[in-house]
């Protein structure tokens, strides 16, 4: 009688081949997962080897960013509050786990085809805004990982490496003639006299919105539509929440963080004339509503294509210094190209913030 009988033996290869698969996925190709926080294992781990083995086995067994993709999956279709969505920082800061952002800030994360996608993009708009006597213009908001860098946790900031994605489409944008801004530097020198980003929130604070817009009016060539500080922003003051607080529930943290109150120019009209027939509808329920604004003053038709960075923060400025100010999302370089024709803007900008600067799908036409 054989050992294995015949229909056992493929029974024999499956149960092998499953033990075989975390060896497989040491080498293997992956799904990009969070930082490994542990990246080696203590000294002397097999004396004690639960505690001191059990953290490097948990960060580097093998299909790792597959196996924590499901997870996520699983847990948000089960309805979880997803508490771990924030990652905690020095001096209680918290900064957005999602969307692969610290991993690329710290340029853990480089995706070349995310790169050569957008500077593409980039390419063709330039070129039609050139063929039209426009100005086309790029600027990405920092990722908070980026600009608050100092506050990430020590064993985040010892993995930072380069380059980093936006090292390479920084480097790439100009090489290719576009008229880009590296909010970065900007954003650096900024700070030594004041925050520019929230501590507990994914975006950056009022100063950031208008050092941001500032920047952009200065790269369109249009130095004269900067806004001033002062006229723009009120003193600073407590600010009591945060998306990042409310995703967590955590509780406002002492100190808070710390706002500049709108105010004049920057401060969005309350009944804007909108210009009828640029957008096509989008569902009620939508985050991201496109708005065209006839300002009824002098000034270069303005045209965005950005997110939450400047969704509502330029909405005010832009209607400040322009005739007409139009706004909608990147929908990640599937935006409705046909809006940009029909509303033949002087000056366009875009500007997706440092996570969402990969395009999904099809890129616009």
């Amino acid at each position: 009688m054989p050992l294995l009988m015949s229909f056992r033996r493929w029974w024999a290869v499956i149960f092998f081949a499953i033990l075989t698969l975390p060896t497989i996925g040491l080498v293997a190709p992956d799904l990009p997962a969070p930082l490994r926080t542990v990246a080696a294992p203590e000294s002397r781990w097999w004396e004690d080897a639960a505690r001191r083995l059990d953290p490097y086995i948990n960060n580097v067994f093998g299909f790792r960013g597959a196996v924590l993709t499901a997870h996520r999956s699983y847990v948000r279709f089960i309805g979880d509050t997803q508490g771990d969505l924030a990652l905690k920082g020095e001096n209680g800061s918290l900064f957005l786990k999602d969307e692969h952002a610290l991993e690329q800030s710290l340029g853990q994360l480089v995706r070349p085809e995310a790169v050569t996608s957008i500077v593409a993009l980039a390419e063709r708009m330039n070129a039609y805004m050139k063929a039209h006597g426009g100005r086309f213009v790029v600027l990405i908001p920092p990722n908070g990982h980026t600009t608050n860098f100092e506050n990430l946790p020590a064993y985040a900031r010892r993995l930072k490496v380069s380059p980093t994605e936006y090292d390479l489409v920084a480097e790439k944008m100009k090489a290719a003639g576009i008229t880009f801004v590296d909010m970065r530097p900007i954003l650096a020198e900024a700070k030594k006299t004041g925050p520019v980003h929230w501590r507990y929130d994914t975006h950056w604070n009022q100063r950031g919105q208008l050092l941001g817009f500032n920047a952009a009016m200065a790269a369109a060539g249009r130095p004269d539509l900067e806004v001033k500080p002062e006229d723009a922003l009120g003193p600073p003051e407590p600010r009591l929440t945060g998306d990042l607080l409310r995703a967590t529930g955590a509780p406002v943290p002492n100190p808070p963080d710390v706002m500049f109150p709108p105010k004049g120019p920057m401060v969005a009209p309350k009944d804007p004339k909108l210009i009828p027939g640029i957008f096509k509808p989008v569902p009620d329920n939508d985050p991201f509503q496109p708005y065209a604004i006839d300002t009824g003053h002098a000034g270069p038709r303005i045209m965005v294509i950005g997110d939450s960075f400047s969704q509502g923060s330029w909405r005010g400025l832009g209607v400040s210094q322009a005739s007409a100010y139009a706004w909608m999302h990147h929908r990640y370089c599937r935006f409705e190209m046909g809006a940009v024709e029909r509303f033949k803007p002087d000056i366009l900008i875009y500007a997706p913030t440092e996570r969402a600067m990969p395009c999904k799908g099809t890129p616009a036409e």
